[in-house]
């Protein structure tokens, strides 16, 4: 179980709302903030039965073995709605950050534009950024699910050749779920910080963790199918592909994006 306790204790100024089970802790904090809850209130919960991923992809966890926490943010000023699409960077890194906390990992962690953590070429780690407006204005929900103390029988069949968790990692040693949680919540708020004062140092680091620097790549954007190879992250994130015809196109949000095999 988490400790609840010291969570709280170890994030001042944060509304912690804890759960054993859930459905996702998206709606959760969805729901929260159509309630008018504050800025930095955090669910996290010890199951998840119907999490989502991206395109509506299902995220199911079982109980008291995963990484589960969604951040409710009502970003300022600082953070105009235009450049809320920086808090996925934001948490991706943050994410790197609590992984580079864990002794005894295999591989640094890398992020797979724009949403995936991997751990020696596998998924530990999926991000759901999701915004709405209410009567108390605009927010944005920062969900992520964390593989950590999962061991290989616990994947699907098809699964178990993409994805890893902390524990695998680490030749089955398990981790401290509290402890990792609360460096990634610490983290991640640095992160925001940086994403509003200082964006270029992020993307340079997002693009030092970027596991598809460099590799060329297929993808489809609205429908269409494209290749070309990354040549770097934009203003705001979001991926840079050049074209064969020698064309760099923006990508803002692309589906099934594959490396292209040697």
């Amino acid at each position: 179980m988490l400790n609840e306790a010291a969570l709280r204790g170890a994030l001042p100024g944060w509304e912690v709302v804890y759960l054993e089970r859930t459905t996702s802790t998206n709606d959760e904090a969805r729901r929260l903030a159509a309630e008018g809850a504050p800025d930095w209130t955090v669910v996290l919960a010890e199951e998840q039965t119907a999490g989502r991923g991206r395109r509506g992809a299902r995220w199911v966890s079982p109980a008291g073995r995963n990484g589960i926490v969604s951040v409710l943010r009502r970003p300022g000023a600082e953070c105009p709605p235009e450049r809320w699409a920086r808090l996925t960077l934001a948490a991706a890194l943050a994410g790197c950050d609590a992984l580079d906390a864990v002794p005894g990992l295999s591989a640094a962690a890398e992020v797979k534009w724009p949403n995936d953590l991997y751990l020696s070429g596998r998924k530990v780690a999926g991000i759901l950024v999701e915004s709405a407006w209410t009567a108390q204005g605009g927010f944005v929900v920062i969900g992520t699910g964390f593989n950590l103390n999962l061991e290989p029988s616990d994947f699907p069949d098809e699964l178990r050749p993409v994805a890893t968790s902390v524990w695998m990692e680490r030749g089955g040693l398990g981790v401290d779920r509290t402890v990792f949680l609360t460096n990634y919540l610490r983290a991640l708020e640095t992160r925001c910080t940086q994403a509003a004062a200082d964006f270029t140092g992020m993307r340079e680091d997002g693009w030092r963790r970027s596991w598809l620097a460099g590799r060329r790549v297929t993808l489809t954007m609205a429908g269409q199918p494209l290749e070309g190879l990354v040549s770097g992250l934009g203003p705001e994130g979001e991926l840079l592909l050049r074209r064969d015809d020698g064309v760099v196109q923006v990508i803002s949000s692309a589906d099934l994006i594959q490396p292209v095999a040697d």
